[in-house]
């Protein structure tokens, strides 16, 4: 709208309203009064917003009518705009990206090269997933002073409900229906209790560390570490590497080269193609064509079968029996046998002698020192000092033989377990000398070749009858 002066050759000041498309914003642009002609008033401008219905901000109009300046747009008032709100969306509760693991950075500050986490992995109950559900906006006004409605903001998408997920009863989270691997399938969450490697456990996988089973194509190269709580089988060849199946078994298609370091334990059983230079653990079987120089502990029995069913070298302890073909080596190779007693025992009635031998020296000089403070009390020499550690020593002394009392009743009870058992060794060819075999309380050191023969305690020594 122009406000112009009715003079021939002259025009007054007049001004121009724009709004914005979106009407948050309107400017006006002043131009200016020629030839005397006469300048806009506050009124006049108040007048111009009022008939274009803009809502004026009061320190805009201020400023245009104290600071014009002319041929430019000017900001004269302002809506605000309204709150868009929150669009629902799903909040992952664990890392989606597929970036190339990264070393793990200890508490220290140092970097474990061989911990990658490189594995996403969960246990059942977790919650994956949370449906956010959408924040309605509030409107904004525009600068007519008309509200401004904000969109409705959109729901979030549905669910990733793959293989082993369930939903909340409420339908808002996504949870874990069993523990394994996290995989994300063709935009699906699924959960599988199996880890596969396709190829070897190294710098390039890590130590692998898994709550299901794990199945490694590949080899367990040396220093690396593989712990399941299911089982671990494995394709190739453990080097001096850790491998525990905290629930399960291990199977080793290839075997285990240990040289002195590796280390397998299995809650249940351990089958592998050969067992040379470990320390192994079962709390079931062991089955292997041959064990050399290691270190054996099983619960159960240990068969050594297939081309060479050889047992040389090292211990093994097996709680109910040992099978094999050959035991002991032409060379006379030190080979120490144990059965018929439970591991566990075995090792709580060596812990208990080697506690009570200790708590015994230490009662002995309890003893000894409580002897000489009586014999000085007995002539009234002792101070008041010597007399509080007279009492403390007594009661110490008191404590030590209740202590001794109670272990020493385990220990018994031990062996007399351990006496009684009917644990056998049996080799289908030959037993060489160097073997001892311990069965029970009885020991047998073989000094010549047995043949075909299987070992057992009659009660009072070890007998040696025919391999049946």
């Amino acid at each position: 709208m122009d406000v112009q002066n009715p003079a021939i050759n002259s025009f007054n000041e007049s001004a121009s309203i724009e709004v914005s498309a979106d009407r948050l914003e309107a400017t006006i642009t002043f131009v200016a009064a020629i030839d005397g002609g006469q300048s806009m008033t506050e009124s006049e401008i108040k007048a111009l917003l009022e008939k274009e219905g803009i809502v004026a901000d009061e320190a805009a109009l201020s400023a245009v009518v104290n600071n014009r300046v002319f041929e430019r747009k000017m900001p004269i008032a302002r809506g605000r705009a309204p709150d868009p709100g929150i669009d629902g969306y799903l909040q992952f509760h664990f890392d989606r990206s597929n970036l190339k693991p990264k070393p793990k950075i200890m508490e220290d500050g140092s970097v474990n090269f061989k911990q990658l986490d490189k594995y996403r992995l969960c246990n059942r109950g977790d919650v994956l997933v949370t449906t956010v559900a959408p924040r309605d906006g509030t409107p904004g006004v525009d600068v007519f002073g008309k509200p401004v409605i904000p969109e409705k903001p959109k729901v979030a998408v549905a669910m990733p409900m793959g293989k082993g997920t369930v939903l909340s009863d409420d339908g808002m989270h996504l949870l874990a229906d069993e523990s394994g691997q996290l995989l994300i399938l063709e935009g699906k969450i699924n959960i599988s209790p199996q880890l596969d490697i396709d190829g070897n456990v190294d710098p390039s996988t890590g130590n692998v560390e898994f709550n299901g089973q794990v199945t490694i194509r590949g080899n367990v190269t040396s220093g690396f570490t593989v712990k399941a709580k299911g089982n671990i089988e494995v394709t190739g060849v453990c080097e001096a590497a850790t491998m525990i199946s905290e629930h399960g078994s291990i199977i080793l298609g290839g075997g285990a080269q240990g040289g002195g370091k590796a280390h397998l334990k299995a809650a249940e059983h351990i089958t592998a193609k050969f067992i040379e230079s470990c320390t192994v653990e079962a709390g079931g079987n062991i089955m292997a064509d041959s064990i050399l120089k290691s270190k054996v502990k099983c619960e159960g029995t240990v068969t050594l079968a297939g081309k060479n069913g050889l047992l040389v070298g090292g211990s093994l302890t097996a709680g109910q029996r040992l099978v094999a073909i050959t035991i002991g080596s032409p060379m006379g190779t030190a080979t120490e046998v144990e059965v018929g007693g439970n591991p566990a025992e075995v090792n709580r009635h060596t812990e208990l002698v080697e506690k009570f031998n200790n708590l015994r020296q230490e009662f002995e000089k309890v003893d000894k020192a409580v002897t000489t403070l009586n014999l000085a009390k007995q002539r009234n020499e002792l101070d008041d000092a010597k007399k509080t550690m007279l009492i403390k020593l007594i009661n110490s002394k008191m404590v030590y033989r209740n202590n001794m009392t109670k272990m020493q009743d385990e220990i018994d009870a031990l062996a007399r377990n351990l006496a009684v058992n009917t644990g056998t060794v049996s080799a289908s060819r030959m037993i060489r000398p160097g073997v001892r075999v311990t069965i029970g309380s009885s020991q047998l050191t073989v000094r010549e070749d047995l043949s075909n023969c299987k070992l057992r305690n009659n009660g009072n020594k070890i007998s040696i009858g025919p391999y049946l």
